[in-house]
């Protein structure tokens, strides 16, 4: 694995146990979110993905996962193809963003009152998440 991807992977797995914060997190870390997470310290998907990229590659990508689905920093991967470091982008939108971390695995902050967490990575045969390469 690139060291940038391995980074990217360590710097999220640090954060596991951070509480969802929608419009939480960035480039420094977990902050005070927007609306319903405005009384909470912590990351949302978007925050979190920006924070893992920022300390593996020193890039600043985007903040929200519509933007950093289309961030010229970051390239299409395959899903085939993906790598840990990678970033995994869910629904319409889209609406989610999780950090490869192993073969069948992500690292996210998936919604109120949850936590950051490494989990199995959403997909099946019908639902295959696009892949965005940062590093």
């Amino acid at each position: 694995m690139n060291a940038g991807a391995n980074e990217i992977v360590n710097a999220a797995r640090s954060q596991i146990g951070v509480p969802y914060s929608y419009g939480g997190g960035g480039v420094d870390g977990p902050s005070y979110g927007i609306g319903e997470g405005a009384g909470t310290w912590g990351f949302d998907c978007s925050g979190l993905a920006q924070y893992a990229v920022y300390q593996g590659t020193g890039k600043t990508i985007a903040r929200t996962a519509s933007a950093q689905y289309v961030d010229s920093q970051c390239y299409s991967v395959d899903y085939s193809d993906k790598q840990p470091g990678d970033l995994v982008f869910f629904y319409d939108g889209p609406g989610h963003v999780g950090i490869v971390s192993g073969n069948d695995e992500m690292i996210d902050s998936p919604n109120t009152n949850l936590f950051v967490r490494e989990e199995q990575l959403w997909s099946n045969v019908y639902n295959q998440p696009y892949v965005r390469r940062c590093w």
